[in-house]
């Protein structure tokens, strides 16, 4: 199969998990999105890994998106409750609010270790990357033709340093 073909699928198998994703959320079922999203991310990395077009800084930019919009689903449907009275007042669940934040927050760690990973490399790279060529020691200060100072040489300030 050619090679553009194959992401061309990859990304469809995406896109139709999405519309499934935001149908049942727009329904208020989001037990069902979360099984139609993870079944679709489960089907997208086996038919990445067996046709070998799987890159793990996509999966991880797909892991961070799809992290975000569950995170998103779970804040506006039990993090925010509108109340009847006062009209159109809003009142903030706490149990809500933390469980977007959690899921938010673990949905970053992919990203996070992709991008540590290429601090590492980049690091490695520019410190082996230069090496300087080493002297040879057969200077004149190794040399056999030298003495050592005597006490009476460093007080009469007629020396040479080497």
């Amino acid at each position: 199969m050619n090679l553009d073909l194959k992401k061309l699928t990859s990304g469809l198998i995406l896109i139709v998990g999405l519309i499934f994703f935001l149908l049942s959320i727009t329904n208020n079922n989001l037990n069902f999105a979360l099984i139609s999203l993870t079944s679709t991310l489960i089907f997208w990395l086996l038919y990445g890994l067996l046709l070998d077009v799987f890159d793990v800084r996509i999966f991880a930019w797909i892991i961070l998106v799809s992290g975000f919009l569950v995170s998103f689903s779970v804040f506006f449907m039990f993090g925010i409750e509108e109340v009847p009275y006062p009209v159109g007042a809003i009142v903030f669940h706490s149990g809500g609010f933390a469980a977007a934040l959690g899921i938010g927050l673990f949905s970053l760690f992919p990203i996070l270790v992709l991008h540590q990973l290429g601090a590492t490399k980049t690091m490695e790279k520019v410190d082996g990357g230069h090496e300087f060529p080493k002297e040879e020691t057969d200077s004149e200060i190794l040399s056999e033709e030298w003495e050592m100072a005597s006490d009476d040489d460093f007080q009469s300030g007629r020396f040479d340093i080497g």
